[in-house]
């Protein structure tokens, strides 16, 4: 049976963290032997380790001292296959595979669109580079959306016949529990939206906070929850202070349990620049929530189906995000969507990760995928 050991970075509280917890906790193991190995992990994820999983820590704090620990590591378990995420740990990984076992197949699973996510640093050229000479070196790239595979091709044409695209999985059941032991937060005769997320550039709150702004003087009731913390979390404060929105925007922080929060909510807003294929999104689905987002470049518009489950608005555009939101507020869109299950098939748990595995032993025994 082969052995597949899942490399994490970090516990932090990120998509790509909880994919991958998700993967793993969930794989048939009479078909595939989960290992995981998580560099840092001491973050508000080690609650969700699961505790069937073989788990190696490495206790190590940053990426850059750990990778001839993990190298040492991944020599001694001697997997079949490893599968990383995101990229920063894709490359590293990637850039030492000389030293890794001769038959360990590498997989490497992308987080975000390459594209937006090269832009975003501080050396663009440096890691776009680093992109096109490492990533070749992968046996697999793993997209989570159609508009991500199109983007990474672009970048890596040479790769394109190694690159798969499988949703990210959705653990219906562990969300519905996280909705029963929770309660209502939220004030009775608002309306009340929430978005859950890291407080960063790339998930836009200062734009959801000017429509907020603008929606607010025509739709008094409104109240915005936002579930999580960040390095924007100050500056998010002070411009919802110098918009006035005291009283009408509510920084929550951190959630263990965040799905109270979205299941009890009128309406999820997402207001990110880019994404790869939202979690939070996925989840409110799963809860019942419909979403109202951006059009931004990566995979939203491939889960949302207007007037379905959600409507998109133009990337970036706050004036189109302030109209359609208050058209919502006043003819209570959501009501017919409610306390059902939003969530497109394919990024059920079971059919997702029925996926990994077929890629991961795939590519374990060698096989093309």
């Amino acid at each position: 049976m082969p052995k597949a050991a899942f490399v994490l970075a970090d516990l932090e509280a990120g998509g790509a963290q909880r994919v991958i917890l998700t993967v793993a906790r969930n794989m048939d193991r009479g078909r595939i032997d989960p290992i995981l190995v998580v560099i840092n992990p001491w973050g508000p994820l080690r609650l969700d380790l699961p505790d069937s999983l073989p788990v190696h820590r490495m206790n190590v704090a940053r990426l850059r001292h750990a990778i001839p620990g993990l190298v040492r590591l991944l020599r001694r378990l001697s997997p079949d296959v490893v599968l990383t995420t995101v990229s920063h740990l894709n490359l590293s990984l990637l850039a030492m595979r000389r030293f890794l076992p001769k038959n360990t197949r590498v997989l490497v699973r992308e987080a975000n669109t390459p594209s937006a996510r090269i832009h975003g640093t501080a050396h663009p050229r440096a890691y776009g580079f680093l992109y096109r000479r490492l990533y070749p070196r992968s046996d697999a790239i793993l997209c989570n959306s159609e508009y991500m595979k199109q983007d990474m091709a672009e970048l890596l044409p040479s790769a394109e016949e190694r690159m798969h695209v499988i949703p990210n999985p959705v653990d219906t059941e562990r969300i519905r529990t996280g909705m029963d032991r929770g309660k209502n937060s939220y004030e009775a005769g608002r309306v009340n939206l929430v978005s859950v997320g890291r407080l960063n550039r790339q998930k836009g709150y200062d734009l959801l906070l000017r429509a907020m702004g603008a929606a607010g003087a025509q739709a008094p009731g409104l109240r915005l929850y936002l579930v999580g913390d960040g390095p924007e979390k100050a500056s998010l404060e002070g411009l919802s202070q110098e918009l006035g929105l005291k009283g009408t925007v509510f920084f929550v922080g951190h959630q263990d349990n965040p799905y109270p929060f979205m299941a009890h909510a009128d309406l999820f807003v997402s207001s990110s620049r880019y994404e790869g294929s939202p979690n939070a999104v996925l989840e409110s689905l799963a809860c019942g929530t419909p979403v109202l987002a951006f059009d931004c470049p990566g995979g939203t518009r491939e889960i949302i189906a207007e007037d379905r489950n959600g409507w998109l608005v133009p990337a970036e555009d706050i004036e189109a995000m302030t109209t359609k939101l208050l058209e919502l507020v006043r003819n209570r869109a959501w009501e017919g969507m409610k306390d059902q299950s939003l969530l497109p098939e394919p990024f059920l748990c079971e059919n997702a990760v029925r996926a990994y595995e077929s890629l991961l032993i795939e590519s374990a025994l060698g096989l093309p995928g």
